[in-house]
């Protein structure tokens, strides 16, 4: 049995696909299992598999569109690993991620997160190790951990089960954060210094469409991490931190989605990302965020009309 496995959910980007995994066999660890959960009723992704020739590349079809996140937590339930990694189809992995990686499962046994984070404190590649009450307020803290990728992080799959799985409240937006925070609260995590995948920008991104299910994600994230460290007794360690952080999350989606679609020239895109703008400030958890947003907002417009952007 492999010791650690990619979960992947992938839909009708089988070029895409492709350039992931090739680039995941090149990983210089090499005791692992890529299980591909492919959400495209024809089985787009069954050709690139069978391409590569390598057993480690496990394909699997959900026969129908499961959506994202059901599909993601598929692809852990067929992982026969006891650790996981859930990444993308399209965000790239440091071939040394293993390798570097893994031997702190060894060092730091009984860990539920082992990840690589930007720490806004400490030397390159210091090496952190955070208990179960304290892990979700680390990593989710802004000013300490100011960008998140879920495939940066090996993952004890007990506790991944033990939680529940990836959070699905209806929209795939911050689901990522959720499950890092919440399974990290089970038994705490080992953090590096240092960053190993980054996001792959381009036209089919999820982010750039779906807008409604930016308001469904802010409120999902919330509700969930509300109830779940009210039920445990550590609301009270948390409530700021989940401000900051989807203050963090909103402020800059919003911006870097104007500042594209604006560079685009489409105005319609610009109109509907005010709107859900406007849908978010109004949820009583993010009125606080309104004036940071609305200061943003006077910056971006006078950077537009000096041609700045």
């Amino acid at each position: 049995m492999p010791f650690v496995s990619f979960c992947i959910s992938t839909y009708k980007r089988p070029q895409i696909l492709l350039t992931q995994l090739q680039l995941l066999s090149r990983q210089t660890y090499t005791d692992f299992e890529v299980v591909v959960s492919d959400n495209d009723p024809e089985q787009s992704g069954k050709t690139i598999i069978k391409s590569l020739n390598d057993q480690r590349f496990k394909y699997y079809s959900n026969e129908i569109n499961l959506g994202m996140i059901k599909s993601f937590n598929k692809s852990i339930e067929r992982s026969n690993t006891p650790y996981i990694i859930m990444i993308t189809d399209d965000d790239p992995l440091n071939v040394s991620f293993l390798e570097e990686m893994v031997p702190l499962i060894n060092q730091y046994p009984d860990k539920s997160v082992y990840g690589g984070f930007i720490r806004k404190r400490g030397d390159v590649d210091k090496i952190e190790e955070i208990d179960s009450l304290h892990f979700p307020s680390e990593v989710l803290h802004p000013k300490k951990n100011p960008s998140i990728f879920w495939s940066n992080c090996i993952l004890r799959k007990a506790d991944v089960i033990k939680i529940g799985y990836i959070p699905d409240y209806g929209s795939p937006h911050l689901a990522d954060h959720a499950l890092l925070a919440l399974t990290g609260s089970v038994n705490g995590g080992i953090i590096r210094n240092k960053i190993y995948s980054s996001h792959n920008l381009h036209e089919n991104n999820y982010s750039k469409g779906n807008f409604d299910s930016y308001y469904n994600g802010c409120v999902g994230f919330y509700n969930l991490l509300s109830q779940y460290f009210k039920e445990r007794g550590e609301f009270i360690h948390i409530q700021h931190v989940i401000h900051l952080h989807l203050e963090q999350w909103f402020i800059s989606m919003s911006f870097s989605l104007r500042k594209y679609f604006y560079k685009q020239k489409n105005r319609n895109k610009l109109q509907e990302i005010d709107n859900f703008s406007k849908q978010i400030l109004t949820l009583n958890f993010m009125k606080r965020s309104r004036a940071k947003y609305q200061i943003k907002k006077i910056i971006f417009n006078i950077k537009v009309q000096l041609g700045l952007l």
